[in-house]
């Protein structure tokens, strides 16, 4: 197994900026992953402001950063009909240091049967991939999975990610094995600090046992909050280094 990202969702207005990017410094697999919707970033809102704030830091600062872009609510219905709203294309459009898309995962967060997508979105993802080039996260759940093998199957590019709670921080009785044998597949859910390492060896143990290439990351948001519902870069960094602390484990057990 070859672990890709070790993913911290829910970075936003209340997240100070010198010392999370101190922190992914020190976690090269780190990556953060920021929720934006036309709830939660309207235009001139405090979370597009700190987009904003963020990127011009990295720029002054010479600095790069693994970061996705977590698209909800109707903003990613509209994207499954084709229509980039203005405010996100804005974020989508955002540099960093090298001149290279500063968000270069987009996960759409759409469950069927709860958001106004329709299971016929097949060619219209994929017409909009060509469009915004950029690599897709697409969740993986019992509602989902039928039309994440048909657009498998016709050729969009995107990375797979397991969380049957779909967001509620749930962690399933078992890790799921890898549907698919040659792209990225993260898993979330019931991911935190602690349980970070035993949640891991069950990944590792569904994903050495499949017909996989094995490049997998993990993602946790829930686990990472503090009691106001605010990210809280004390359990991130936990996070992030029992994390890579097991990987290094792992790798040397493995002989890779």
């Amino acid at each position: 197994m070859i672990l890709n990202y070790i993913t911290c969702s829910g970075t936003n207005e209340f997240t100070d900026i010198e010392d999370l990017v101190s922190m992914m410094r020190d976690f090269p697999l780190g990556e953060i992953g920021v929720q934006v919707s036309e709830k939660q970033s309207p235009a001139g809102g405090a979370r597009i402001e700190w987009i904003k704030e963020l990127t011009s830091y990295l720029r002054d600062h010479h600095i790069s950063i693994n970061a996705a872009l977590h698209i909800n609510r109707k903003w990613a219905e509209a994207l499954c009909r084709g229509v980039v709203m203005p405010e996100l294309q804005e974020l989508i459009d955002l540099q960093d240091v090298d001149g290279l898309p500063l968000f270069k995962r987009l996960q759409l967060n759409f469950k069927l049967g709860r958001d106004d997508v329709n299971d016929d979105c097949n060619e219209t993802l994929i017409k909009l991939q060509h469009q915004i080039k950029r690599r897709f996260i697409l969740s993986c759940n019992e509602s989902n999975e039928a039309l994440i093998h048909q657009l498998y199957l016709e050729g969009l590019r995107f990375d797979c990610l397991y969380d049957s709670s779909f967001g509620a921080g749930i962690a399933p009785s078992s890790r799921k094995a890898p549907l698919f044998a040659d792209i990225l597949q993260g898993y979330a859910g019931g991911i935190t600090p602690e349980t970070a390492p035993s949640e891991l060896s069950r990944i590792a143990y569904a994903v050495d046992h499949a017909p996989s290439v094995g490049n997998v990351y993990i993602d946790a948001q829930k686990g990472l909050e503090d009691e106001n519902s605010h990210l809280s870069l004390y359990k991130c960094y936990s996070y992030l280094s029992n994390a890579t602390y097991w990987y290094k484990r792992y790798r040397y057990v493995k002989g890779c």
